[in-house]
């Protein structure tokens, strides 16, 4: 058997030789030739205070919020804060965020808050010259103080999209996606928290939803803001690197709703929502790069008589914000009186922003009809 003492800085060996370890035997039990002068000593014990000092003040910042009392600003009751308060949750939660993660020429800006019995949970966006960062925070209105651990994420030329909402119970969540692209890739993450109080607890992804354990939304996915929650896209399994053209990368997969919007994939009659969106694609050459803004019925277009409906598509490119709109043709059949079962997209119109409407108005211009323009004539021949 052979036992080893641990080995550390403040043990003390012992010689193998006899003669040596009775004479360092001698000096340990003998105690020091001289003592110390008093003023090393008194040093030396305000040295040992002030360490103790310093690690009281480590563990009363480390300790968990004391919640159990409301705190002052409570009184102030919901609602959007000021100019002034919104700097002030600004300037707390980047502080807070640059202790983790300094930056080096950043641009902040407050992109979204929720105010609560005294406690703001505010969306920080900073621009930054290598990478941009997203920040999510709460602090106390009455101290300043940040309450919870900040979260942040960080990508090179990351945009951000976030939207905040009650759930059916009331309680205030916020939902982003955090993407950006590099060389005609895109990649980022997404996800949902709950705000709970002071406290931002991860509702989306969860363990199943991200296998490979990954924090934010899991790798071979990219999620894409949409109405009512995000439209999924995986990595298509064909795809080859240096053989395929990097936007053919993604493929539409599923998507996820969060909450209530009457352009949601849930809301809108199966299957209008999706095949709208595989029409964007295809029109775009582009999937994963356009996300969905409002999907409508618009009444003015549909054609009872024929059976078909036309749904108002409003679009955007999430990188440089280009926009479209078009009229989407859906032939149904009535499955009762009112019910309607809705076949595949006929086609699409993609519209003319600049060709006049069918109201005849343009940029606030009015057009005439020929006899309205006759008629102005002879009014100014009189």
């Amino acid at each position: 058997m052979n036992d080893k003492m641990p080995h550390t800085p403040f043990s003390t060996g012992l010689s193998r030789s006899a003669k040596e370890t009775e004479i360092r035997l001698k000096n340990i039990f003998s105690g020091p030739k001289k003592r110390p002068p008093a003023l090393f000593l008194a040093l030396m014990c305000l040295i040992a205070l002030s360490c103790g000092d310093l690690v009281s003040c480590q563990v009363k910042e480390a300790e968990a919020p004391d919640v159990s009392d409301q705190p002052a600003s409570s009184q102030q009751g919901d609602g959007l804060l000021s100019s002034e308060e919104e700097q002030a949750l600004l300037d707390a939660l980047f502080q807070a965020a640059e202790e983790e993660h300094p930056f080096q020429v950043p641009h902040p800006q407050l992109l979204d808050h929720i105010r609560k019995d005294g406690w703001a949970l505010g969306v920080v966006f900073v621009e930054d010259h290598l990478e941009n960062t997203l920040i999510l925070g709460v602090v106390d209105e009455a101290s300043g103080r940040v309450l919870t651990d900040v979260f942040q994420c960080s990508y090179h030329g990351g945009i951000p999209n976030v939207v905040t909402f009650q759930d059916d119970n009331g309680d205030y969540r916020v939902l982003y996606t955090f993407n950006g692209q590099m060389n005609g890739q895109y990649y980022g993450e997404a996800g949902m928290f709950l705000w709970d109080r002071v406290r931002l607890a991860r509702r989306w992804p969860t363990a199943e939803d991200a296998p490979d354990g990954n924090a934010g939304y899991w790798y071979g996915h990219l999620a894409v803001m949409a109405p009512g929650g995000v439209d999924v896209y995986t990595v298509d399994p064909e795809f080859e690197w240096g053989q395929d053209e990097p936007w053919s990368r993604w493929q539409l997969d599923h998507g996820e709703t969060f909450y209530q919007d009457p352009s949601s994939a849930e809301a809108l009659p199966m299957p209008v929502y999706f095949q709208s969106l595989r029409w964007l694609i295809d029109r775009t050459n582009d999937p994963g790069g356009w996300q969905i803004l409002s999907l409508v019925r618009s009444e003015e277009r549909c054609d009872p008589e024929d059976q078909v409906d036309c749904f108002t598509l409003q679009a955007r490119d999430w990188i440089d914000g280009e926009e479209l709109t078009a009229d989407l043709f859906f032939p149904y059949e009535l499955n009762t009186a009112i019910t309607r079962v809705y076949g595949d997209l006929d086609h699409g119109e993609e519209r003319d922003e600049a060709a006049p409407d069918p109201n005849g108005t343009i940029a606030g211009a009015a057009y005439l009809t020929d006899a309205e323009a006759a008629e102005l004539a002879n009014m100014f021949e009189e």
